[in-house]
């Protein structure tokens, strides 16, 4: 169970989803994540990249903004794809955003899905971890739900 404030949003700067893949804010400089937390590899979706002394390191940034759209699900599918293969190999992944709720939800819950866990149950996995407001955005719970499949289930 993640630690959550009186309100329900989270207090660490990440939580662990399932072995591996972690769901994070911007608390932490990817550098940080990688130096002192021991992850293997960065996918950060801010606004912004936060790429000072990452070159050559194992960072992926993706702006993607927190609206109620995905205007490119195949870049989705992509870096949901390329997470769980990191994963799947024996890395861990630190997967985040701003608040480390929404956009690095829609990642996380792509990855599981990728990783073979159903849709509810990624989505599931993603609240558990890191609280009630995971998720919120209905248009990236939904395109888990029906939109989005296992490109590996589906090969």
């Amino acid at each position: 169970m993640p630690r959550l404030d009186l309100d329900g949003w989270p207090l660490h700067g990440y939580d662990w989803v399932v072995s591996g893949l972690a769901q994070a804010d911007t608390t932490y400089t990817p550098a940080e994540r990688l130096d002192e937390h021991g992850f293997d590899a960065v996918f950060d979706l801010c606004g912004w990249p936060r790429d000072e002394g990452m070159e050559e390191r194992p960072y992926v940034f993706f702006q993607l903004d927190d609206v109620p759209t995905i205007p490119d699900p195949q870049a989705i599918d992509d870096l949901g794809v390329s997470v769980a293969a990191l994963v799947r190999a024996g890395g861990r992944v630190a997967v985040n955003c701003a608040a480390g709720l929404n956009r690095s939800g829609l990642i996380v819950g792509r990855a599981l899905i990728e990783l073979g866990h159903a849709p509810a149950e990624a989505i599931r996995l993603v609240r558990e971890a890191r609280g009630p407001w995971a998720l919120s955005n209905v248009e990236f719970a939904r395109y888990l739900l029906i939109e989005c499949r296992s490109v590996r289930r589906s090969a």
